[in-house]
Order: C-alpha cells, then sequence, then structure tokens
C-alpha cells in the first residue's frame, strides 16, 4: 500500500457541510436580544470556536441568567428552526462529493465543535448520516478546537495515519487543530464564514466538488 494514499476524509460541519455560520450568528443575536443586549457587538471572533466560549463571556459582561449549556442549547434550537423554516441547502456539491468518496472506497468522517445533539440532527435533516463511519463531536472531546482532539480522536477510531488523511475546514481555529493533528487541512473559502486566515492550510478551495481532484493527485 503505498504511504500517501488518501484512506479518509474529515469534514467540518458549520461552514462546511452547510452555510451555517449566518445562522448561528443570527440566533446568538436572537438571543442576546431576548436577554436585552440590544448592542451591535462584533461576533466575528466566534466563528469555529466553541460557543461556549461566547456565552461565558456575555455572562461575565451582562449578566445573562441562563448557563452556559443553556444558552448554547437554544442557539442550536434557533439554528434548526431557521434550516427548516428557511429550507436551507446543504453546501453546493457536498452530496456528489460524499458519493464520489464513498464509490471510491474513501472513508469519511466528521469532526465539529458543536454538539453531538446538534450535529446528528443536522445529519439526520439532510439524511447523509449513513455517509460517516464516525462522527466526533465537541462533546465527545475533552478539548474543542483549535485543539486537536476531535481530529486525534478520530484518526483512532478510523485506524488510519495522519498521512493518509485530509480534513476540510473553512476557519483558522479549526484548521489550527486540523494541522496540530498532523493532518493536511483544505480550507474551505466560505465567503458566509467571514474573513478566515487559512494561510497554513496545505490548499485552499472555494468549492468543495475540488476535493474529487485533490483526492485524485494525492
Amino acid at each position: 500500500m503505498v504511504q500517501n494514499e488518501l484512506k479518509l476524509v474529515l469534514f467540518d460541519l458549520d461552514g462546511v457541510i452547510l452555510n451555517s455560520e449566518p445562522l448561528h450568528d443570527h440566533a446568538k443575536r436572537r438571543i442576546l436580544m431576548d436577554s436585552n443586549v440590544n448592542e451591535d457587538l462584533d461576533l466575528s471572533w466566534t466563528v469555529g470556536k466553541p460557543s461556549r466560549l461566547l456565552w461565558s463571556k456575555m455572562k461575565e459582561m451582562y449578566g445573562l441568567v441562563p448557563s452556559e449549556d443553556e444558552l448554547e442549547q437554544l442557539q442550536y434550537n434557533y439554528i434548526l428552526e431557521e434550516m427548516k423554516e428557511k429550507n436551507i441547502q446543504p453546501s453546493e456539491g457536498l452530496i456528489e462529493l460524499l458519493q464520489w468518496l464513498k464509490e471510491n472506497k474513501i472513508l469519511i468522517g466528521l469532526v465539529s465543535s458543536s454538539w453531538g445533539s446538534f450535529v446528528h440532527s443536522v445529519l439526520d435533516y439532510y439524511n447523509i448520516k449513513h455517509y460517516f463511519g464516525y462522527v466526533i463531536a465537541g462533546d465527545d472531546v475533552e478539548r474543542k478546537k483549535p485543539f486537536p482532539d476531535g481530529y486525534l480522536k478520530a484518526l483512532e477510531l478510523f485506524s488510519v495515519s495522519a498521512t493518509n488523511a485530509i480534513a476540510i475546514e473553512d476557519s483558522k481555529s479549526g484548521s489550527e487543530a486540523a494541522i496540530a493533528a498532523q493532518l493536511k487541512c483544505i480550507g474551505y473559502q466560505n465567503p458566509t464564514s467571514g474573513n478566515q486566515d487559512l494561510s497554513k492550510c496545505y490548499k485552499v478551495i472555494d468549492k468543495l466538488i475540488q476535493i474529487k481532484q485533490i483526492a485524485s493527485e494525492f
């Protein structure tokens, strides 16, 4: 077996499986408005990072009553509600790519910082869970991105070396996690994810279907 043969592709969820970063932003602002926080806050720093960081800071700054867990759960509930109301579709080219990877016997996994209940709800909504051999959510590991714990756990579960895998990430925090796990990280320039520094990625793409070419050349 060739050492650098591609055996595994690991997807991020938010900003990769679907353009959910605007949904996260809407949900966060809705919760803040419900809590009478009406300032026009810059939340761009939260992209790709655990939502708990935001809610911990907001509780400290504005004295929000619910716990961080309750606020994060409410955020996920609002996102799923908007997804269904607006019939939000998965990222362009995703289904075609998943089918191609499956046909070419390349393993598929998912590593997200979001809660497992939310991750699995999204996969169920799009009816794509069957493509993924393992799904690692934020509550499956001790440390979320930018730490590499999720990716290291995925490699262990799949029994695949980092040299035989790639990760697809749309954020600086996510790419740092993948690179820290010694993975080649493909930066997905999703305009809805804001201005993310993907300069340390192995390659940068603007369409998911470009992964087919990268896999063919691996």
